[in-house]
């Protein structure tokens, strides 16, 4: 999961950002992560859920990228072109 600011302002501008994982949208909250050392990014990495054996997980990452989401997906190998 990503998050991306559009113009001039930054994630550090913002303030925390909270990511919360349930099960639903009335349900308990599963995991919860508040992610609040953004200072000059953009674009936000914040959580990646992911299957390990029989059991799904999740974990919040906190990866920012100054120059735009083309900084995140060339990070995991996509080609953009311009």
């Amino acid at each position: 999961m990503a998050a991306a600011i559009d113009g001039d302002a930054a994630f550090g501008d913002i303030g925390a950002v909270q990511v919360i994982a349930a099960p639903g949208s009335g349900a308990a909250p599963l995991a919860r992560a508040t992610l609040d050392a953004a200072t000059t990014e953009r674009v936000l990495l914040l959580a990646e859920v992911y299957r390990r054996g029989p059991a799904w997980r999740f974990r919040a990452v906190g990866q920012g990228y100054e120059y735009g989401l083309d900084a995140l997906a060339r990070g995991y190998g996509v080609d953009i072109a311009d």
